[in-house]
């Protein structure tokens, strides 16, 4: 199948019929998988199908000539093929495959940072901290697994703490900066004592305590570097921690 559909971009000069090969090897890779209930043809079926789409939307250039976006959109669909092995292993077998949603957010995180930003160090902060945060929170809330909210709720908060600090807020002082970072990463460990009511019948209340000397310290580095907008930051970030 593969020769004759390069023979048949040689013939038509298309320049990008020989793209399909890799997605279509995959595909049916996915279907013999899913039809005989195979993990051993369902996991390179979904990397090869990822890798595939990528590819094509690299090299043929439908989103854009930069590179920068053929780079995110092959990052992008490379991480989505890891993220089938998940949906199908959950979908199929008893045993959900979650390491490999792990694996890939990481390629999602910077398939979206190729995409949507000028490729600074806190866009990659923000979204690769914010697809492994969601990453580990989706397995630790399915599998009732506390060891893995934790995590997952501080990396969604320092993820975007990072950013809003660095380069979201207008904030010349570094001193403020800083108090914003960690009332942000503050908040996450706030969040680990919601998500443990899921699992549990009682709240887990020790996060609150490195939380709370987080915001404090946060709070003084802020009105150390900013006192003039101290009152409407405290009041802001005091209402997100109180809803």
């Amino acid at each position: 199948v593969s020769g004759a559909i390069i023979l048949l971009d040689v013939t038509l000069q298309t320049g990008w019929l020989t793209l399909i090969i890799l997605p279509a090897i995959g595909l049916s890779f996915l279907v013999g998988g899913v039809r005989l209930r195979r993990l051993r043809l369902l996991i390179p079926g979904s990397l090869i199908t990822g890798l595939g789409i990528g590819s094509f939307l690299f090299f043929t250039q439908i989103l854009s000539t930069a590179w920068q976006m053929r780079a995110g959109a092959l990052l992008l669909a490379f991480g989505l093929g890891w993220c089938l092995i998940t949906l199908f292993t959950s979908l199929l077998f008893q045993r959900t495959a979650w390491w490999a949603l792990i694996t890939g957010s990481v390629f999602v995180g910077l398939g979206l940072t190729f995409l949507s930003t000028p490729l600074r160090i806190t866009d990659f902060a923000l979204y690769l901290g914010a697809c492994l945060g969601l990453a580990f929170l989706a397995w630790g809330v399915y599998s009732r697994l506390l060891g893995l909210i934790i995590p997952g709720c501080l990396l969604v908060s320092i993820g975007p703490g990072i950013y809003a600090a660095w380069t979201g807020v207008n904030e010349p002082n570094p001193l403020a900066r800083t108090g914003i970072m960690l009332v942000a990463f503050a908040l996450g460990w706030g969040l680990i004592t919601l998500f443990s009511r899921m699992l549990t019948q009682k709240f887990v209340w020790w996060p609150l305590i490195p939380g709370g000397i987080l915001a404090m310290v946060g709070w003084g580095l802020y009105i150390g570097g900013n006192p003039g907008n101290a009152v409407s930051f405290i009041g802001n970030t005091g209402s997100i921690g109180l809803i």
